[in-house]
């Protein structure tokens, strides 16, 4: 299911809390906004407007500042990390940088997908060698399979496919909610 905020009878206790109460799948692409965001205010001391707008989604969906409701896999991390290293190796401020961080990472639930099950996960047919989408994919298939809830906080359509009629995972899509809606 995609999350709509803008129904106007959604309970978040009933409606929200169960998807995110086991914690939330959260892409590169939005970690890299939410850092980025990070670093331009404490270290540029400037604003950033997909930041702020992220920001006010986290804080309406009650987990701003509570970094331990996000899920992350080694994959994203590696990503993430390659992210930092060339955007910011070179920034005279790069050790601060890396102090603000790492304390945001290492918050972070992880979620552990193994090789077997990413390679088998390739399709050979059309192949798409995304391994942190599809460390994603894989970790809300856990969940699923044990029955819980899942919530993933996405830029990537892809999600927004598969996931659409599925009842035990919320797709909080960046694109439509934060930079449509906020």
């Amino acid at each position: 299911m995609i999350l709509d905020i803008n129904y106007q009878h959604k309970d978040y206790i009933k409606d929200i809390l169960p998807y995110i109460k086991n914690g939330i799948l959260i892409d590169t692409s939005v970690i890299k906004i939410l850092l980025d965001g990070l670093i331009s205010l404490r270290i540029s001391k400037k604003r950033i407007q997909n930041y702020d707008n992220l920001l006010a989604f986290l804080d309406f969906m009650k987990i701003n500042n509570r970094w331990n409701k996000f899920v992350i896999t080694p994959h994203i991390l590696s990503e993430v990390c390659g992210h930092l290293n060339r955007n910011y190796r070179k920034n005279q401020n790069y050790r601060q940088i890396i102090e603000e961080i790492l304390p945001i990472l290492d918050n972070m639930e992880e979620k552990i997908i193994e090789k077997e099950n990413i390679i088998s996960s390739v399709e050979i047919k059309n192949p798409i060698l995304e391994i942190g989408d599809i460390s994603i994919f894989l970790s809300a298939k856990d969940f699923v399979d044990s029955s819980k809830k899942i919530s993933i906080l996405v830029k990537d359509t892809r999600f927004n496919r598969e996931y659409e009629l599925d009842s035990n995972v919320m797709i909080m899509d960046y694109n439509k909610i934060i930079l449509n809606r906020i």
